[in-house]
């Protein structure tokens, strides 16, 4: 095999791998990219010794170790870019809005605990972000019981997110009050602070199963945004079921600007806010 230039992938063997994407993870690789999938997935072929993306289909489908090659795999097809403090219009919302009715109605049941879910987390970035926010509003300090749970596919960028590091483009949207409050500088860059990472948590698993990652507790607020972009419609009102199941009455959905439950699925009500709009679950 030529070392210089990823080969060329047939459409068969994109189907192929495509199909499978969809069959076990739930994603969904666009058409025309064979490629970008191919330019991606050729370093894999060199380190496994295979001579072609037919080899590597079979490879993840039928070798004895094939469940170890899903890790790099998922990490190779999905983006994980992303950044703190994404989608600002969405964050005042939340901040201004959503936290202080979220504890009115906390204190009206006799109850101090939140559980606020970033599912599709990635690098770890929203989980920060929220956790920054709601110690920065200053109403949950005494005697609240808070966690925010990131979920991914990825565990290779679970371990990024765990580790709490970042640098550069990261930054780009985050004021400059919170890198000086909510972090530290290290060799490798910036490391949230240690009481900002104490009430966050993150766990290796499917959007499409969610549903057994939690399977004891309610959330009250859960964040899924520009995640629903590499679903087929039918898996969308699979994960939405599952984010249904995991939620309490009157628990929000944060969805991206350009995502919408419209002809999805009826179990939530949108509430409109200036320049955002939040699903509130039905009760």
């Amino acid at each position: 095999m030529e070392c210089s230039a990823s080969p060329l992938m047939k459409p068969e063997e994109f189907r192929l791998i495509r199909e499978f994407t969809a069959e076990r993870f739930g994603l969904v690789i666009d058409q025309g990219k064979e490629g970008y999938l191919a330019a991606r997935l050729f370093p894999r072929l060199l380190e496994l010794r295979l001579a072609s993306f037919a080899e590597y289909y079979s490879y993840l489908k039928f070798a004895p170790r094939c469940v170890e090659e899903y890790a790099p795999f998922i990490t190779i097809i999905t983006n994980n870019e992303t950044y703190l403090f994404r989608e600002m219009t969405q964050l005042k919302v939340f901040a201004e809005q959503v936290l202080p009715e979220l504890k009115a109605r906390k204190l009206q049941a006799g109850e101090k605990k939140i559980r606020i879910v970033s599912a599709g987390c990635s690098s770890g970035e929203e989980v920060y972000t929220l956790a920054m926010l709601l110690q920065e509003s200053g109403m949950f300090a005494w005697g609240w019981d808070v966690r925010i749970t990131g979920v991914d596919i990825d565990p290779k960028i679970l371990e990024k997110a765990e580790a709490g590091i970042y640098t550069g483009r990261a930054f780009q949207t985050t004021p400059p009050a919170y890198i000086d409050r909510y972090f530290r500088e290290c060799e490798e860059g910036f490391q949230v602070r240690e009481p900002v990472r104490k009430i966050c948590s993150f766990v290796h698993g499917n959007l499409l199963n969610m549903n057994t990652l939690f399977p004891d507790e309610k959330n009250d607020i859960i964040f899924c945004r520009n995640v629903l972009i590499y679903f087929d419609e039918a898996n969308i009102k699979r994960v939405i079921d599952n984010f249904a199941a995991i939620l309490d009455p009157d628990g929000l959905l944060f969805l991206g600007h350009a995502e919408s439950l419209t002809r999805i699925t009826s179990q939530f009500i949108p509430l409109l806010f200036p320049g955002a709009i939040v699903y509130r679950k039905k009760p």
